[in-house]
């Protein structure tokens, strides 16, 4: 019964309509309180352990420097830079958003944080110039993914930490990868 108990406990709750990071988080607590023999504390050291891990101390000030270039006006200058290289092409603004993804990915490494400065920036200006919304959120959907490959990268961060991997090598191993997308 211990074992059916968590994911009785999911169901109810998104039966109930909670949000579904509450169902997963109770059910995760029922899960572990149902264990027996292990104190609480112990599950609250291995939570705070986690997180005490200096690879990973780089995603959070990733995330930073990609807020403060964007509260700074800093994209808006990369953008504009981006603009004057590939604007003039045809289909101008789409490849202006796909350059924008691959430089914003050198910086910030946050491909969220990449297509969420996008989204705000460049797919309201892709219409206003004609661009079928559907399609400038695609465009900015997809480019944005470039962001997870080239380094600096929060995926080749946490996949290096967890897989006891050289990050260092695997920044180095996405460089061409990236540059050939």
């Amino acid at each position: 019964m211990t074992d059916i108990l968590p994911f009785l406990v999911l169901a109810i709750l998104m039966v109930l309509n909670a949000p579904v990071a509450y169902c997963l988080a109770i059910g995760a607590l029922v899960f572990f309180m149902g264990s027996a023999g292990v104190p609480v504390q112990t599950y609250v050291q291995r939570l705070v352990s986690a997180t005490e891990s200096f690879p990973l101390l780089a995603i959070p000030f990733f995330i930073l420097a990609g807020v403060v270039m964007n509260e700074a006006g800093i994209t808006g200058r990369i953008m504009k830079l981006a603009d004057t290289m590939v604007g003039h092409m045809i289909g101008g603004l789409a490849r202006v958003n796909v350059l924008l993804s691959t430089l914003m990915g050198g910086m910030s490494g946050s491909a969220n944080a990449d297509a969420a400065m996008q989204s705000t920036v460049l797919v309201p200006e892709m219409t206003a110039r004609g661009y079928d919304k559907a399609f400038s959120a695609a465009v900015t959907a997809f480019s944005s993914i470039i962001t997870a490959i080239i380094p600096p990268s929060i995926g080749l961060i946490l996949y290096g930490f967890l897989a006891d991997v050289s990050i260092g090598r695997l920044f180095i191993a996405g460089l061409v990868p990236g540059a050939l997308i």
